[in-house]
Order: C-alpha cells, then structure tokens, then sequence
C-alpha cells in the first residue's frame, strides 16, 4: 500500500518557535516605540514645567526653600531643601524627584538674571517663600534649526515653556 505522508511540526516545535518570537518581540518593542514617539520630547519637557511650577507653588505656600540644580554637564536636575535637621539637604517630596534629560536633547546652556550664560557646570536657583529669586531660561536644542526654552520669571513667579523656531517664537501648552 502506498501511504501519503503528511508533514507537520509537533506542539513542541511549535511552543519553542512562539517563545522565541516572544522574547524578541520583548526586547525589541520598547527600543522601537521609544524612538517612533515623537511626543518623547513635549512629555519630558512638560514634566519638568510641572515640577517648577509646582515647586514655585509648594515654596510659597509651606513657606520653604529649596533649590532646584541643574546640572548641565551631568545632563541631570535635582532638588535640595536648607532645612533643620536636615543635613544631606534631602526633599522629601514624591514630585520633586531627581531626572536626567533624554539623550536625544542636548542642553545648550543656561542663563541667569541677572547673570551670564552658563554653558557647562552646575547651577542653582532657589526658590523661597517670596517666590523665586532669579529669572532663568534653560535653552535644549532639539534638533538643527528647533530650540526650546523654558524660561522662570522672577517678578510675577510664572514659568514657561517656549519653542524657537526660524526666528518664530511660540508659547507651548
């Protein structure tokens, strides 16, 4: 008798190939979605306007002081509060927590007034119960020709968050 002979893959063959196929799909999709978002850059810079007006607002109303540092060289920001018995200078806030910048933005440089323009090293601006006490503007680079800024006014204690673009300046929201 001539039989046909069928073919197939067993389970196993086919469990081995789906837990293969998993653990790269595992792998490789949140590498691939953090490059496709392109609201990675509004989201991070959202967050930090957030956090310093929330900052401004937890200092005027608890009648503190806290720094915020930014650190250009490191790429990083974080906070330190002058307290009593509270050496280390840690704030123990669950919104004001230490973040670095994305590698995809670059720090330009950052500007206190009155002041000069910092270009590498650390700064700190305090903010006090009268609000803060110095202007500032962070300037990030996103891009050839995209310039972002996030800019703190020391007189009406407002903070923004702006985009320059060929000379066009516009108030993100």
């Amino acid at each position: 008798m001539n039989r046909l002979r069928v073919y197939c893959f067993t389970l196993i063959e086919l469990l081995v190939v789906l837990i293969v196929l998993s653990i790269v799909l595992l792998i490789a999709t949140p590498r691939f979605i953090s490059s496709v978002n392109p609201q990675k850059t509004k989201n991070f810079l959202f967050g930090l306007y957030s956090t310093l007006t929330y900052l401004s607002e937890k200092t005027v109303l608890e009648k503190q002081i806290i720094l915020f540092n930014f650190d250009i060289d490191e790429r990083r920001y974080y906070f330190t509060a002058s307290q009593e018995g509270n050496i280390e200078g840690e704030v123990k806030d669950r919104y004001l927590v230490p973040a670095s910048f994305p590698p995809h933005l670059e720090v330009e440089s950052m500007r206190i007034i009155p002041g000069d323009v910092v270009y590498d090293g650390s700064i700190a601006i305090p903010f006090t119960p009268n609000g803060m006490l110095y202007s500032f503007e962070i300037r990030i680079r996103e891009g050839a020709d995209q310039h972002l800024v996030l800019a703190g006014n020391a007189f009406n204690n407002r903070i923004q968050l702006l985009r320059e673009q060929n000379d066009q300046v516009e108030k993100l929201e």
